[in-house]
């Protein structure tokens, strides 16, 4: 059930482009600036109902229109549109309105290698938090009301925090917390459990090297004992520190922490090796609907580990849209191209 059709209209670049995918490989040559990334971003739109590229939606549209439109036409026959303009966005699945943007992440799973992918190794927990996360509410079916509850609660703890509000008002909502937040431990734990085979697999073909994964609990005693005993710092801050919400996933490469010690191009490889690896995980639930998203993936790359990346994307089980500004790092891999320059994409017979 991927996408058999897509249609873009005045996103960025892209004034009007409408194309019939591949249902494995596709692969999207030209030059910088001239929409391939856009393309990209259009089919992000559809599944994730925001942008890899920048903060504001808005900011998407194309200079001198009113609104972006985008519709994808799934291979089953459904489908699912994605617009923004001024007011906000507004988004349809087969017909209907979506009112949630798990809707969206449902109907269209899309995961995404772009350069700036070593940031999930290199930089702070939230981005590991969220890989994690993606992967544990596609498995775990009540980790999204769990997730739901615990941020309701701390919410209202925060809240009162603010409030000054005394240990007896704080209670309520740190027992909610305490309930959600052990659930939602307990489900992450059993997702990465299962995703450390596909990514030690991904990351041996990539690296030639072992790549092991570790939850980080965001607190060191039981919840309700570290909520209560964070109270005071917690009053001083105005939110709440401790919890699930500020757990982190460890990462070494050859028993060697991989954050902040390996290379630019081993961070970049480990990054792709826990995406494919989650992404070869998550194929058997997501039952053909997949889509992987790659921008320029020889970047910042020698011939050899690229090749080796390339291998790895061709071979697995989804939709892939590949970009690239040369070519050669391309040559033999079966599948429809593209060529994409100044906002036209054009397919190549």
């Amino acid at each position: 059930m991927a996408l058999a059709r897509l249609s873009i209209e005045n996103l960025r670049c892209l004034a009007k482009v409408d194309i019939e995918p591949n249902r494995g490989l596709n692969l999207c040559i030209g030059e910088n600036a001239s929409g391939k990334t856009s393309l990209l971003e259009a089919i992000f739109f559809l599944g994730r109902g925001r942008s890899f590229r920048a903060a504001r939606r808005q900011a998407a549209i194309r200079d001198g229109a009113s609104s972006a439109r985008l519709v994808g036409r799934l291979a089953d026959g459904r489908s699912v549109g994605f617009e923004i303009d001024a007011r906000g966005w507004t988004a349809r699945t087969g017909g209907e309105p979506v009112d949630s943007l798990v809707d969206l992440a449902c109907l269209l799973p899309v995961q995404l290698l772009d350069p700036d992918i070593h940031r999930l190794v290199q930089e702070g927990p939230g981005a590991r938090r969220r890989y994690l996360d993606w992967a544990t509410f596609h498995v775990k079916p009540e980790f999204l009301d769990a997730w739901r509850q615990y941020q309701r609660a701390m919410k209202q703890r925060n809240s009162a925090l603010r409030q000054a509000a005394p240990d007896s008002a704080l209670t309520p909502w740190e027992d909610s917390m305490v309930q959600a937040g052990n659930r939602i431990e307990r489900l992450r734990r059993a997702t990465l459990a299962e995703l450390q085979a596909p990514v030690s697999r991904a990351a041996d073909a990539l690296l030639g090297a072992k790549l092991s994964l570790a939850y980080r609990s965001g607190h060191e005693k039981p919840l309700g004992e570290a909520l209560a005993a964070s109270r005071e710092r917690d009053r001083r801050a105005g939110v709440t520190q401790v919890g699930p919400h500020r757990a982190d996933l460890a990462i070494d490469l050859a028993d060697r922490r991989a954050r902040g010690r390996v290379s630019r191009g081993q961070q970049k490889l480990v990054a792709a090796a826990l995406v494919l690896g989650q992404a070869e995980f998550l194929a058997p639930s997501w039952e053909g609907r997949g889509v992987l998203l790659v921008d320029d993936p020889a970047a910042e790359l020698d011939a050899g580990r690229a090749g080796r990346l390339i291998e790895r994307i061709a071979s697995l089980p989804f939709q892939v849209f590949l970009t690239a500004l040369d070519p050669a790092p391309l040559q033999g891999l079966e599948g429809r191209r593209f060529h994409v320059k100044q906002g036209r994409v054009l397919a190549v017979i």
